[in-house]
C-alpha cells in the first residue's frame, strides 16, 4: 500500500495543535440556541482547551483545531480548589491523566467515594457513573481528558439536578431553560429518569 504524504504546511494546518495558541472551550456554538454565556458555563465545566474532536460534532470542544473520529482530547486547566460538579456521560467513557498536581475524584450519586491522582496516574470512568474532580495541589495544574465510545455530543452529558438548582438561583430560571435547549441535562442521580438522546 503506497503511504501518504503530506507538507509541512498540511501537518502544521490539520494535525497540530500548539499550546501556546489555546483557546478556552465554550458551549453551544453549533446550535440553533446559540452559545451558553461563559459565566455560565463556568458552573458546568472547568477551564479547558479542546485539543482533538470529531468534525462534526455537537459538543463543547467544536473549536478542536485537530480532526480526528471517534474520540475526543481536553487539557483541563484548573487554579487550587476548582474542578467541575458531579455529572456524567450517558454513552461515553472519560479517561483522566493528570499531568501535574494533585487532583481529587470523586464518584457516586453524592460522590461518595473518593482518590486522589497524582502526576501520569489515570482514572478511566465508565459511562453512567457521576463524577466530578477539583485541583487539591498548592498551584495550578492540568489534566489530560479524553472522551471515547461513540457520542459526543452536549446530550451526552448529564449533571446532578443540584447543580441545575444553583444555575437558577445564580442566573434565573429561562437561563436554566438554554442550557437544557443546548443539550444538557440534569437527571444524574434520580432512579427512574432516564436520559433522551437525540
Amino acid at each position: 500500500m503506497q503511504s501518504k504524504h503530506y507538507t509541512l504546511e498540511d501537518i502544521e494546518a490539520k494535525c497540530i495543535w500548539r499550546f501556546k495558541d489555546r483557546k478556552y472551550m465554550g458551549a453551544g456554538e453549533k446550535t440553533k440556541e446559540g452559545p451558553i454565556s461563559r459565566d455560565v458555563y463556568k458552573k458546568l465545566a472547568a477551564p479547558a482547551f479542546a485539543v482533538t474532536a470529531p468534525e462534526f460534532d455537537n459538543g463543547p470542544w467544536g473549536e478542536a483545531r485537530v480532526k480526528v473520529p471517534d474520540y475526543v482530547n481536553i487539557i483541563a486547566e484548573c487554579e487550587p480548589g476548582q474542578g467541575v460538579p458531579l455529572h456524567m456521560h450517558a454513552k461515553t467513557i472519560e479517561t483522566f491523566m493528570a499531568l501535574t498536581g494533585r487532583w481529587k475524584f470523586q464518584w457516586g450519586d453524592q460522590g461518595e467515594q473518593e482518590v486522589i491522582l497524582e502526576p501520569f496516574d489515570t482514572f478511566a470512568v465508565p459511562a453512567q457513573v457521576s463524577r466530578r474532580f477539583e485541583n487539591v495541589g498548592t498551584e495550578k495544574a492540568y489534566l489530560l481528558v479524553l472522551i471515547s465510545g461513540g457520542t459526543h455530543d452536549m446530550n451526552d452529558l448529564i449533571y446532578a439536578p443540584e447543580v441545575g438548582q444553583k444555575i437558577v438561583s445564580e442566573f434565573g430560571a429561562e437561563t436554566l431553560e438554554h442550557v437544557k435547549k443546548v443539550g444538557f441535562q440534569f437527571t444524574a442521580g434520580i432512579k427512574g429518569k432516564h436520559t433522551h438522546m437525540t
